[in-house]
Formats: C-alpha cells, sequence, structure tokens
C-alpha cells in the first residue's frame, strides 16, 4: 500500500493529512508533562512531604528540563 509523502499514512481513497503542528504539539506537550510529573516527584523525595506541599518548583524544572532534551536530541 503507498505511504502519503507528508504524514507518512497510508493513502487511503478518502485520506486527510492530519495537520503536523499538531502531532507536535501533542509530542512536546507529552514530554514536558511527564518531566514535570518526575520532577515534582523528585523535589516531594528529596526535601520530604512536610516541606514542599505544592511541588511547583520541581514539576517546572523538570518539565523545561525534558522540553530542552527532547528538542536537543530531535534528529532534524
Amino acid at each position: 500500500m503507498a505511504t502519503c509523502p507528508r504524514c507518512h499514512g497510508a493513502l487511503s481513497e478518502g485520506h486527510r493529512c492530519r495537520p503536523i503542528w499538531v502531532r507536535i504539539f501533542i509530542r512536546r506537550a507529552i514530554v514536558s508533562l511527564v518531566g514535570g510529573a518526575i520532577g515534582s516527584t523528585i523535589q516531594v523525595f528529596a526535601l520530604g512531604l512536610g516541606t514542599s506541599a505544592v511541588p511547583v518548583m520541581g514539576f517546572v524544572i523538570g518539565g523545561l528540563l525534558t522540553f530542552g532534551l527532547f528538542e536537543a536530541m530531535k534528529p532534524e
């Protein structure tokens, strides 16, 4: 079966390419959320539950670091 040169999906009769920016945005958002969750978990375990009621700083730092690593490791 032939594949679309733009989205690499199967070329069926009613094929429509999904916008590429949507896939890129979803991928970046998922990577940032996972990195933020890992960062906030590390902050809670490192400082203890009593000192950090809301691990916002760990979430932000983890998300930014993971996003930066994801962008740096892209093959493009």
